[in-house]
């Protein structure tokens, strides 16, 4: 190869190298800001020039290219602990969802530095969740008011978000739990009170149950107090009717009533062969043994 094809072929490669460095590509998705010698070039309003997605052009070694993320990022912040109105200590861990609205402020700001950005979001999030939470109660941070609490805080934290060049487009709550140092004491209390509430019901319980056996016992009472009255009821009925019977039968038939009477005597009297009775023969208990009709 001659000298003259060399210097043709070194200066082809020098010039395409020139091109190649004086061209940037933003694909989509992203923005990008020059800086000419370190210092960002601006527009006519003095403010920082965002190039879009595209092919775009600068000045060799002159020209340095920053490219920024135009897509929704996402802050997954540290728990932090915060205080409710009725002072109830609470550890909260958020995450938080932004993008960058506005390239040059952001820039201005925060130099281009997502995690910049990131630190100062984190910041004001956790401001605007301790004023929420510091107007709220326990039960209302944790279930009654918690969208409500979501949104204001949102609402909070972009009134703050312009000078930085972003906007924060959705704050949830992951996680609350009771701080490690009071969550023992919570369980302490917690266990306390089940107990108590237990002792309360088992009390309550004795004494209905005590109640209720009285009852029962008083009832049981009155009913064997009823029988018994009816029972004697019944027999004096039924006694003053045998005695009706007797007498009747007596009136019609002394001598016969008395002939029963012996029987049911001897019957009574000689009920096993064991029974042993003394008396005269002469006895008017033997009466009817001698006479059929009684006479001695």
């Amino acid at each position: 190869m001659s000298n003259k094809s060399l210097i043709g072929l070194l200066l082809t490669i020098i010039v395409l190298a020139i091109v190649n460095s004086s061209i940037f590509v933003l694909t989509e998705g992203t923005r990008g800001l020059v800086r000419h010698f370190g210092k960002v070039e601006r527009d006519a309003n003095d403010k920082p020039v965002i190039y879009a997605p595209g092919i775009h052009f600068k000045i060799p070694i002159a020209d340095n290219v920053i490219v920024m993320d135009v897509r929704m990022q996402t802050l997954d912040g540290e728990p932090n602990v915060f205080t409710t109105v009725d002072k109830e200590f609470l550890e909260v861990n958020t995450y938080v969802q932004w993008k960058v609205t506005d390239f040059s402020q952001f820039y201005l700001s925060t130099n281009g530095q997502f995690r910049v950005a990131g630190d100062l979001l984190e910041r004001l999030v956790d401001n605007g969740l301790r004023d929420q939470f510091g107007q709220r109660t326990l039960k209302e941070a944790i279930s009654e008011q918690r969208e409500e609490l979501m949104h204001d805080i949102k609402s909070e934290v972009n009134l703050k978000t312009p000078k930085y060049g972003i906007e924060v487009i959705d704050i949830r709550v992951k996680k609350i739990n009771y701080p490690s140092e009071v969550a023992s004491k919570v369980y302490e209390r917690m266990k306390s009170e089940r107990v108590a509430t237990s002792t309360k019901i088992k009390t309550e319980g004795e004494k209905k149950g005590n109640i209720i056996k009285s009852e029962a016992d008083k009832k049981v009472q009155e009913i064997l107090s009823e029988g018994d009255q009816r029972a004697r009821t019944i027999k004096g009925q039924a006694d003053a009717e045998a005695a009706k019977i007797y007498a009747d039968t007596y009136n019609k038939d002394p001598e016969f009533y008395a002939f029963l009477r012996s029987l049911d005597a001897y019957k009574a009297s000689f009920n096993s062969k064991d029974d042993i009775i003394v008396i005269k023969p002469d006895s008017d208990f033997f009466k009817y043994f001698k006479d059929s009709k009684g006479k001695k």
